[in-house]
């Protein structure tokens, strides 16, 4: 009866020990499989931005008194995809992204308005019986950031890059008014550049939160088909 019981007890014991290995076995699949996913996570990001836009060195070689205004002037674009890099103990973050954006350069006041003369791009003042007069270049560009971050502290790090552009798509845009109507009149293949590269930097205040400025040194406009100009922008990177 002995021999019964002791039989009986290990094989309790070999199974119960057998289930709990299985569990552990379990436990550890989950565990790393969670892990894997958390730190690939981790590497993919999604950035929105939306800044206000400066031009600067503005060249117009008809002279028309050109001036854009700054806080009519902006851009707002979405980084869908980057991927971060961080090497193995280190605070510095390597990074590359693919999204896209749009910028309007709008002309101050409303006096002078874009417009196309014999294949080119000039600024020419209002006819008299418009009124509320809304003149901008806009365009849709594809965008791809490459980034230095380098950290500092828990909430604070600073990248650097470039971006490159391809400026896809662009047109005139003028908005006014004729007694109670109001009009929208849009003039496309107006000469842009195809491929412009930007400067950009990141101030990074937290995880998700902070402010970028980026340098235009190329004018959007080819050359002989416009007005030159660059521009600077500075805005908040979410």
């Amino acid at each position: 009866m002995k021999k019964v019981l002791l039989l009986a007890f290990i094989a309790f014991a070999m199974n119960a020990n057998a289930q709990e290995n299985n569990e552990v076995d379990q436990i550890d699949e989950t565990t790393v499989v969670k892990y894997e996913n958390e730190e690939d996570d981790d590497n993919w990001s999604t950035h929105l931005f939306i800044g206000v836009i400066t031009p600067t060195d503005i060249n117009d070689k008809n002279d028309n008194g050109l001036d854009f205004a700054t806080f009519r002037s902006w851009e707002i674009g979405l980084t869908v995809a980057q991927y971060d890099y961080i090497p193995n103990n280190s605070k510095t973050t390597l990074s590359a992204g693919l999204g896209f954006g749009f910028r309007f350069n709008t002309l101050s006041g409303h006096d002078n308005m874009f417009e196309k003369i014999n294949d080119k791009i000039c600024v020419q003042a209002r006819d008299g019986v418009m009124s509320e007069l809304s003149s901008n270049i806009s365009t849709f560009y594809i965008s791809m950031p490459l980034l230095v971050k380098q950290s500092f502290a828990k909430n604070f790090a600073i990248s650097l890059g470039a971006q490159a552009n391809w400026n896809a798509y662009s047109r005139v845009s003028n908005s006014y008014e004729i007694g109670d109507q109001e009009y929208t009149v849009l003039t496309k293949k107006i000469g842009q550049r195809p491929l412009t590269v930007d400067v950009l930097g990141i101030v990074h205040f937290a995880k998700d939160f902070g402010v970028y400025f980026k340098y235009s040194p190329m004018s959007l406009l080819k050359k002989d088909r416009g007005p030159e100009f660059k521009s600077f922008t500075v805005g908040i990177y979410l």
